[in-house]
């Protein structure tokens, strides 16, 4: 194999003088770094049109001659060309070569001239930044210097920014200080003539994030060279605005890692381009201003501390020379001890306090003068301050031993601290102690009044629970620790209260309170829940009869009348007891417990007690839940009313009906009206009720007398409860308007109203039926006889019929009481012009009977149950619609 040199680059005898004229170290330069490259090579066959054509091309002198493989073989120069070329080839040549050199050297000289330019520019610029740096470092340097020959900040900041600002040829240049809540205020502006000072005014950007300070706390410098063409929030460009600034750089002055304030270069009128070296000096600047600050904070501290230390010493002298006539005359007592707790000095009111004369006291242990009682716990929490090296500051009650026999009892507050030497063991201890007696007593009264009743005295519902909660946590420890709570309320308070006025009733409960107090022993306890609710709570008890006893001991004592005022009063109670177990977890519930067996006492007539068993929350449970499906009742349509009839008793026609209400719940299915009727009336809910019946009825009648011509004189009953009468021009109205919903004749609807109902308030009651009467609308008085019946209202009364209870036609018999009350109802309508109908009549002997009395109308099981409205439009097909008992 034969080696083949292939060129790469030219190098001429050209070359190498060139590099000589430039002094280049030849010995150190390879060809690589000088040569021409790259070559441009022709075959060596190739013609020498082609060669003089590519030299031309490619603008070279000469050409690398190769072989078939690419091998060097030798140079041809534009020279070996020329001495091949002809005479007139070569004069054309010539001059096409001699036009390229002139060409050439104007080229060259323009190059020359343009780089000459170029550099004489560039040390011009060059020179003036040279001299623009060395004068700003002067001015850094000046003001360093100005820094360190003073300590007066102000006078620092003044001419400082004032020179940095003519250097930078700008409007203004403002320090800006910030305060609490980064309230930032002009402490310093230099600016141009004619421009107005910022001095004292504060400023601040709404616009500012609550983290707007942490870029600056980093050093971050803001930049603005036109506020109209960069980007921000709209109201700080507003801000800008209004204080005429158009361009800014706002520095940081960081001192100890934390923002002091900021710096701002301004421009008022036109944009400016801040160049490299404005911000540099601006940066310089806030370093030697937050020098200047540490100096001269660091200096009025030097300065502050000299004055205090001064003062110091002169008030030390001061102090030594006033303390120990200041000791003598003090309101405290004063004392010292050595490091082991003996008295060394104790002042006059020392003396006067403890009971004890300087002489005694001096060398004594200063634990001598604590009370037995609390001297244990007091030498423990000094001991304690002693270990950890902090004052001891503690309450405690002096002894009763003395020759001042008044400090039995009496509380003081000790403060007692080490004094040190030069290293950190106690040469002894320097103490005062203060009378606090009178705060003692205001604060075992306070503690009293939270947890007593402010009438009675006794304990409140906050002191019994507690009580409870530990009677509970006691029985829990040890089943035979027995408690019972007896719920105690008063019966018909109310009417004392109302009556007699609430200082009577005052002074009814505080003899109650005392009369409790009187039976209850000292480790039991009487307590007032408020209004007239009091609980028993009685401990350690044998069995449940030593709570029976108790209450029936209280029943006995509530039988005596009671002297308030110089007046007699009869009261009784009604109380609920609760045996206490261990399944009882929270006072509540015992409260809970005894509650629901005192309204049982009330219930079963007052005046008694009685005991709680589960059956009875069971009740209160189930009555809860009463109380929440009757609110839903109405809404889910869950009521029917169903309809009695009414029958004329000599025709045994029927005259109209009486409308009923029945519950069908969705799970307990039929609801008695005993049960659900009376707790309507207690929640308010009977009226509702009361409405939606009246509606149901009229329009029902109205139905009826529409399908059933012979229906068309019949008349609807509708029970009233007492809510509704309370309500007065409420009801008429409301009455009204069912009418007018319905299109019943008033005259065909009769209203109920028990006798009860109409004395609760006469005249009010005797005003809304007459109001009714007017309308023609029918009034019957139910239960006629059960109540307070009395002659003195009747007439008076705007009624037409009076309903004879059912227990008078039930439980009568020739001859008896109940025969003659209906025999005398019946008579005393005929004297009044009213009519009567009787109820509940069951058999035909009822009927036959209150026929031959002339009772007038009836209704019972003898003539139907009260049915739904499918079944009485059965009795209404018949066209006399006479109903005929079925026989025995």
């Amino acid at each position: 194999q034969t080696l083949v040199t292939v060129p790469v680059g030219i190098i001429t005898e050209c070359d190498i003088v060139q590099f000589q004229a430039l002094e280049l170290d030849c010995e150190t330069l390879t060809a690589r770094m000088v040569m021409s490259a790259p070559v441009f090579s022709v075959h060596e066959d190739e013609s020498l049109w082609t060669v003089q054509q590519l030299m031309l091309q490619q603008r070279v002198n000469r050409l690398a001659a190769t072989g078939v493989y690419g091998e060097l073989l030798g140079i041809v120069t534009q020279t070996n060309v020329l001495q091949a070329l002809n005479p007139l080839d070569l004069y054309r040549l010539a001059e096409a070569l001699e036009q390229k050199v002139s060409k050439l050297e104007a080229e060259k000289m323009i190059l020359l001239q343009q780089r000459n330019d170029e550099l004489e520019r560039q040390v011009e610029s060059r020179t003036v930044a040279l001299q623009q740096t060395v004068k700003q470092q002067q001015l850094i340097a000046a003001i360093a210097t100005q820094i360190h020959a003073s300590s007066n900040l102000q006078d620092i900041l003044d001419a400082t920014i004032e020179q940095v600002r003519a250097f930078l040829g700008c409007d203004r240049i403002f320090v800006l200080a910030f305060q609490e809540n980064w309230n930032g205020t002009v402490v310093a502006d230099a600016h141009r003539p004619g421009r107005e000072s910022y001095l004292g005014q504060k400023l601040h950007d709404p616009c500012f994030a609550p983290d707007w300070p942490e870029p600056y706390q980093l050093g971050r410098i803001r930049i603005v060279s036109d506020i109209e063409q960069t980007d921000m929030a709209t109201c700080h460009r507003q801000l800008l605005r209004d204080l005429g600034i158009r361009a800014k750089i706002l520095a940081p002055v960081v001192r100890d890692k934390v923002l002091w304030g900021l710096v701002g270069v301004i421009e008022h009128d036109a944009p400016r381009q801040w160049s490299d070296d404005d911000v540099s000096l601006v940066h310089q600047l806030v370093t030697q201003l937050a020098i200047a600050i540490q100096r001269a904070v660091a200096y009025e501290t030097a300065q502050i501390e000299l004055a205090e230390r001064q003062r110091a010493e002169i008030d030390l002298r001061h102090s030594r020379q006033k303390y120990a006539s200041l000791a003598e005359i003090s309101p405290v007592g004063i004392f010292r001890t050595d490091p082991d707790g003996h008295y060394l000095y104790v002042n006059e009111r020392w003396c006067q306090m403890v009971g004890q004369p300087p002489e005694t006291a001096i060398g004594s242990h200063w634990s001598l003068s604590i009370a037995p009682e609390d001297r244990a716990s007091v030498l423990e929490k000094w001991a304690t301050a002693k270990q950890n090296q902090q004052p001891l500051r503690v309450e405690y009650q002096l002894p009763s031993s003395g020759s001042n026999s008044d400090t039995s009892g009496q509380w003081v507050f000790a403060q007692i601290v080490a004094e040190l030497g030069l290293g950190t063991n106690a040469t002894g201890y320097v103490g005062t102690i203060t009378d606090i007696s009178d705060r003692k007593q205001v604060e075992q009264q306070l503690i009293h009044n939270a947890l007593h009743d402010t009438l009675t005295n006794l304990p409140n519902r906050k002191f019994l629970m507690q009580r409870l909660e530990q009677a509970i946590e006691n029985i829990r420890a040890d089943s035979s620790l027995n408690f019972a709570v007896l719920f105690l309320d008063l019966d018909r308070f109310k009417i004392i209260n109302d009556s007699l006025g609430h200082l009577i009733g005052d002074e009814v409960l505080l003899t109650v309170a005392q009369l409790l107090q009187s039976l209850v022993q000292a480790e039991h306890m009487a307590a007032r829940l408020g209004g007239d609710e009091f609980v028993v709570l009685i401990e350690n008890l044998h069995n449940e009869q030593d709570a029976i006893r108790m209450a029936e001991n209280i029943l006995v004592a509530m039988d005596t009348p009671l002297e308030v005022n110089n007046r007699e009063i009869f009261l009784s109670a009604s109380i609920g007891v609760v045996w206490g177990t261990q399944d009882y977890f929270n006072a509540s519930d015992l409260i809970r417990d005894a509650d629901i067996a005192m309204y049982q006492a009330k219930a079963w007539g007052r005046n008694r007690y009685v005991l709680f068993d589960s059956t009875m929350h069971a009740r209160a449970v189930n009555r809860l839940d009463l109380d929440n499906d009757l609110h839903k009742a109405l809404e889910n349509q869950e009521f029917r009313v169903v309809y009695q009839p009414i029958i004329e008793l000599n025709s045994l026609q029927i005259l109209g009906f009486e409308s009923l209400i029945r519950w069908h719940h969705p799970t307990r299915g039929f609801v008695s009206p005993n049960e659900f009727i009376p707790l309507a009336e207690e929640t308010g809910l009977i009226v509702e009720l009361d409405r939606w019946v009246l509606y149901e009825a009229c329009r029902q009648l109205v139905q009826w007398q529409q399908n059933f011509p012979q229906a068309r004189s019949l008349k609807m009953s509708v029970n009233l409860s007492v809510q509704d009468l309370r309500r007065d021009t409420v009801l008429v109205d409301d009455i009204s308007q069912i009418i007018a919903l319905t299109g019943l004749d008033y005259r065909h609807l009769n209203l109920e109203i028990t006798e009860g109902m109409v004395i609760d308030d006469i005249t009010r009651t005797i005003d809304i039926l007459a109001q009714l009467q007017a309308k023609k609308i029918h009034i019957s008085i139910d239960d006629f006889g059960t109540g307070y019946s009395s002659l003195s209202y009747l007439h008076r009364l705007p009624a037409n019929t009076l309903k004879i209870d059912r227990s008078f036609v039930s439980h009568s018999q020739e001859g008896d009481k109940n025969d003659q009350i209906v025999e005398t109802i019946v008579a005393l309508s005929q004297q009044l012009g009213l009519t009567v109908n009787a109820e509940g009549i069951e058999t035909h002997q009822q009927l036959s009977w209150l026929q031959t009395l002339g009772c007038d109308m009836g209704q019972g099981y003898l003539f139907s149950k009260p049915l739904p409205p499918s079944e009485i439009e059965a009795l209404l097909q018949t066209d006399s619609m006479v109903v005929f008992p079925p026989m025995a």
